[in-house]
């Protein structure tokens, strides 16, 4: 595990909006996962469903302009891991989009947007924009 993703700092970390991000994103989550004591099985699916969900931030929300994105993990009172996913890309609720066919125009002809592995791993998400600092808001709660 690289320093960047000390599982014992609470700090979030930054990092571009491109996809080099993914590999540390994803190294965080696992750090933390295991360090709680989820069963491997899980600590894959979520390492699937940050990668989905990081690549879908890139796709849809920060590919017409430069951006950042953010993770923190913490654990929850009750033991469950809490990612919370930040992104200063344009207002894009991915739970939305990828729910109702009447958001089709959003994405793209030949672009798949897909919350498939997200929706699997994080059985509680929530979406909201925090509009006076301009930043996209995904939180999540892992259950074991």
């Amino acid at each position: 595990m690289s320093e960047d993703a000390g599982v014992k700092s609470n700090n979030p970390i930054r990092r571009p909006a491109t996809a080099d991000a993914i590999p540390v994103f994803k190294e965080l989550v696992v750090a933390h996962a295991r360090e709680i004591g989820y069963e491997e099985r899980r600590v894959l699916e979520m390492a699937a469903a940050i990668e989905e969900t990081i690549d879908n931030i890139l796709r849809f929300a920060c590919a017409d302009a430069p951006a950042e994105i953010s993770i923190k993990c913490s654990k929850h009172e009750m033991g469950m891991l809490v990612i919370d996913i930040r992104d200063t890309g344009k207002p894009f609720n991915m739970l939305v989009a990828s729910s109702f066919p009447s958001t089709a125009d959003f994405v793209e002809s030949g672009e798949k947007l897909s919350t498939v592995k997200m929706k699997r791993a994080f059985k509680n998400v929530e979406y909201r924009r925090d509009g006076d600092e301009g930043v996209n808001i995904l939180a999540c709660i892992v259950p074991k």
